[in-house]
């Protein structure tokens, strides 16, 4: 178990280190991607890093808020930063104990890719009892669906919140019901969708009233953090009022609309297919694994209600769920063609860094953060 783990987490910080190579030694170009010299500063410019630096430096406090900006041109209202749950800041805040706001970033997002490339070893091989069939597939979740490498590699809060969600899956499935609800309580501290957990296991365990009964810290956690939020701005209902963070719509299917406002363009055919992968997978799962699947239907049918371009990203937590519907045939797959799937890594690190390149926040002053 300790090897397997090693090895897993080894790979996820060693692959982490190829991506950020560009970066270290400030490349200018590289196989047609133009880097232009930029440094590490840019990994820690993506979205939504910038937005957590200043949730960690100014506690959500309005007033530093505001200094900040003045110094920071974030263009966000202080209500704004209501939109991010504290959990990532606070893993942040921990490093930044002992070095700079930027640096402790950057440790926060290795420590990110640790936690889950051992929390998915740990829940496949709970689930399927085979450690080969773990190991490739903990190894397949840190790059596909491609998306996932650019999200693990910056600041931001996926990595933590889905390595809380699977923790959480895997104690329930042990019947460890309170360990499971502290990291699942922990995961909705972090993401907002971390409640659709709980729905999960209300409707897993309903019949099970001391089962479901330490799951209650969930919603209790959420409604606590909305009490902080009437401290803080005065408005318990702030995350709601923090601008266009909701992305949430009835009926379904409204991605494909030409009046909202986070989708611009008309090539959207993929997003098809991001429905076929994920409805798939969730459908193949085993019924003996019922609560992951629950998860699966729960989450899955939220995604239908998403209408924001990025719905990639969005459905990442979803990612090793469907890829557990699939592992039969996937292994089968890895096993006989790793060549080609190593192959595959070098779009994958392309679509990465060009994305990276450019999905970054302008910074005026950067000063403000030592």
């Amino acid at each position: 178990m300790r090897k397997n783990l090693l090895l897993v987490v080894g790979i996820a910080l060693l692959t982490l280190g190829i991506f950020w190579t560009p970066f270290l030694l400030k490349i200018n170009t590289f196989w047609t991607i133009d880097f232009g010299k930029q440094g590490m500063e840019t990994i820690v410019q993506n979205f939504d890093g910038l937005n957590y630096l200043v949730i960690t430096k100014s506690g959500y406090n309005p007033l530093v808020i505001e200094q900040i900006n003045a110094r920071f041109l974030t263009g966000n209202d202080p209500i704004y930063f209501a939109a991010h749950f504290p959990g990532y800041p606070l893993l942040i805040k921990l490093f930044s104990l002992v070095m700079s706001l930027p640096n402790a970033l950057i440790a926060a997002v290795i420590i990110s890719n640790g936690l889950l490339a051992a929390c998915l070893y740990v829940f496949f091989v709970t689930l399927t009892k085979n450690t080969r069939w773990s190991i490739l597939l903990s190894l397949l979740a840190l790059f596909f669906p491609a998306r996932m490498l650019s999200v693990r590699a910056v600041g931001s809060s996926e990595p933590l919140f889905i390595a809380l969600i699977l923790t959480s899956l895997t104690w329930s499935i042990r019947g460890k019901h309170w360990v499971s609800a502290i990291t699942g309580t922990l995961a909705v501290l972090t993401r907002s969708p971390g409640i659709l957990l709980f729905v999960t296991y209300l409707l897993g365990y309903y019949r099970k009233p001391k089962m479901l009964l330490p799951y209650l810290l969930m919603p209790a956690a959420l409604l606590l953090w909305f009490g902080f939020l009437g401290l803080r701005y005065g408005d318990p209902l702030a995350y709601f009022h923090s601008g266009e963070n909701l992305h949430l719509f009835f009926p379904p299917f409204q991605i494909f609309s030409n009046m909202q406002s986070w989708i611009n363009d008309m090539w959207r055919e993929d997003i098809i297919y991001l429905y076929v992968f994920y409805g798939l997978g969730i459908l193949m799962i085993d019924r003996k694994w019922e609560i992951v699947k629950k998860w699966g239907i729960v989450y899955g049918a939220t995604l239908l209600l998403v209408a924001h371009r990025d719905l990639a990203r969005y459905a990442l937590p979803l990612a090793p769920i469907a890829l557990l519907g699939y592992a039969p045939h996937l292994v089968k797959l890895l096993t006989k063609y790793w060549k080609i799937a190593g192959i595959l890594l070098i779009p994958i690190y392309l679509l990465g860094w060009q994305f990276v390149l450019k999905n970054t926040q302008p910074i005026s002053d950067w000063g403000v953060f030592f």
